[in-house]
């Protein structure tokens, strides 16, 4: 298999299961300045490729899972949004320093005095992959679409800032008439002021909004063949594009091609093809790699000492801003009483789970939201939560379980993976020996497990979630208010609520993140949803004749490292 500018085959597949580009799958690619986790690699902090021309050509293969969903205005899985960050991008991109800077848009926005109006303006002459115009009203469609009812955007508690967005996610709208649901929809306070100038109306003034608007909540709809805000996504093949690459090929659940979109606003992608393999098992993955048939892919940390050793140049590892821990249904009896959710909590030897069964792969942790981006220091969460077997039991015990007596067998529910099903038995072991309890493991496929968490049909279940922009709002406003479009796990805490609505549009930055600290210290004292137990580092087996992916380890990453900025990969010539 020729590495030139022919048919060249890499990989890469999620190793766990975590919620979502945010949240979603176990394997997310962010950095994470903890101390502890494994250096990211020198090259890390290149700049994009130049001499683009000379790099230009070539097809690559690598190794994805399949998606739960391709609409990017209803996705909130690692998996979904890294498919969809290849072939649509917003009106900014994320910079290596995580500031947003233009791409669709062309300058800043416009801020009104009272940080209330944003104004935008977009490049000229922007057009879909397949010629049509793309202007403002393509951008409004994509507000109107992650806030409809109907469309129940998982990151839809992004924009319920922006006027008008949480009146329309209603689900009561869906009794009204056509004629009262266009009255909704057109209170939303995003409007196309011509083909070129968007502008935006929100409720309080809000320091992130240019975050959000990089996300892809609010990538553009190509209202020519989508044409109304609550019509289905049509299928891969039958879409437009405006991201680096479009879909030329869908097969599910064996593979995705992609080629180059030569009407991309921003840098030209250098690969003429990528093809993204699904694979749920790393080792399988790994085995592909081995043959040739994959460039790239996850490694299986269940084995990373030996990759080590057998591919010393291979093996990419780099810390991540994400989070692992055990998610807790709230909404299921006992797990509503938080003296239980304290004692599964404190049964979790997360040094064992992390240095034996893992093989040293992740960092420990008793933190959810890294503590670089809190500005605290590692560890606070210790006493509240860390591993104490007594405290366990006693907790149990006040809970009206004495030694596990009468304690329901629940399930765990996990991803279709050697780690995951791994950690699900170390989790069950734990359980049995420490408090006396039963649990089951139930391994499902990624799209299966997606589907039962983001339904809440679910017990517990090993996740998490990895960082899509550097805030403490991004870790804890979504997942842990009550009506968060991420808090598949039913958070209800008022104490929670009020900080988060005090602190969300505090204008004043250090106030804002001190509410935050106070938020997380409750959701992890009061395992609100969820158990952490360590933060992620990537592991990738990455072909030393690809450029531009191990180089790009930073926000954009989802699944495999660059998977944000596939536009700067390339096949090193001799």
């Amino acid at each position: 298999m020729s590495l030139s500018k022919g048919i060249f085959v890499p990989v890469i597949v999620i190793a766990l299961a975590l919620m979502a580009a945010a949240c979603g799958d176990d394997d997310a690619t962010e950095p994470n300045a903890t101390d502890d986790t494994p250096e990211a690699t020198p090259e890390a902090t290149e700049p994009a490729v130049e001499n683009r021309e000379q790099r230009a050509g070539g097809e690559v293969t690598v190794h994805y899972v399949d998606f739960q969903s391709f609409d990017p205005h209803f996705s909130g899985f690692t998996q979904d949004i890294g498919h969809q960050g290849m072939v649509w991008r917003g009106l900014y991109d994320l910079s290596k320093d995580n500031e947003p800077e233009p791409l669709m848009a062309a300058g800043e926005p416009q801020v009104s005095a009272d940080g209330l109006r944003y104004t935008i303006a977009l490049q000229d002459d922007l057009v879909w992959s397949d010629g049509e115009p793309l202007t403002a009203e393509d951008f409004v469609a994509a507000i109107e679409r992650t806030c409809h009812f109907a469309i129940a955007g998982q990151y839809r508690s992004l924009l319920s800032n922006v006027v008008g967005c949480d009146a329309y996610a209603d689900p009561g709208n869906a009794e009204l008439s056509e004629a009262e649901q266009e009255e909704v929809r057109e209170a939303i306070g995003v409007e196309a002021a011509d083909e070129t100038t968007l502008v935006f109306e929100l409720q309080q003034p809000q320091p992130t909004f240019p975050l959000i608007l990089s996300m892809w909540v609010a990538w553009p709809v190509p209202t020519h063949i989508v044409e109304h805000p609550g019509d289905e996504w049509p299928g891969a093949e039958e879409l437009a594009f405006n991201g680096p690459f479009v879909v030329e090929e869908y097969q599910p659940g064996t593979q995705m091609v992609l080629a180059r979109n030569e009407e991309y606003a921003g840098r030209m992608a250098l690969l003429d093809r990528i093809t993204l393999r699904y694979v749920d098992d790393a080792e399988t993955a790994n085995n592909a790699f081995r043959t040739g048939e994959l460039d790239m892919a996850t490694a299986n940390v269940a084995n990373l000492a030996a990759l080590e050793d057998e591919f010393p140049d291979e093996l990419v590892s780099t810390p991540t801003a994400a989070t692992v821990g055990l998610m807790l249904n709230l909404g299921v009896e006992p797990l509503d009483q938080e003296e239980v959710r304290l004692a599964l909590a404190k049964a979790i030897d997360r040094e064992s789970l992390v240095g034996v069964v893992l093989q040293g792969a992740h960092v420990p942790t008793t933190d959810w939201v890294p503590a670089e981006i809190l500005d605290v220091e590692p560890g606070t969460m210790d006493e509240a939560i860390g591993f104490d077997p007594e405290g366990a039991q006693e907790l149990l015990a006040e809970a009206g379980f004495p030694d596990g007596e009468g304690f329901p067998e629940l399930e765990i529910v996990v991803a279709d993976t050697g780690e995951t099903r791994t950690i699900g038995e170390f989790l069950q072991e734990q359980y049995n020996e420490i408090l006396g309890i039963d649990t089951t493991v139930e391994v499902l496929d990624g799209p299966s497990r997606a589907e039962r968490l983001t339904t809440g049909d679910f017990e517990l279940h090993p996740g998490g979630f990895a960082q899509d922009y550097p805030d403490p709002e991004n870790w804890l406003t979504s997942l842990f208010h009550s009506e968060g479009s991420l808090n598949f796990w039913n958070c209800a805490d008022p104490e929670i609520d009020a900080l988060i609505d005090d602190a969300r549009y505090n204008r004043d930055d250090d106030e804002r993140r001190e509410l935050y600290r106070q938020v997380h210290e409750l959701v992890v004292g009061r395992v609100c949803g969820i158990a952490p137990y360590h933060h992620m580092a990537g592991h990738y087996l990455v072909s030393p004749e690809i450029g531009g992916a191990r180089e790009l380890s930073d926000t954009k990453n989802r699944v495999l490292p660059g998977d944000w900025a596939v536009e700067e990969w390339y096949l090193i010539q001799e």
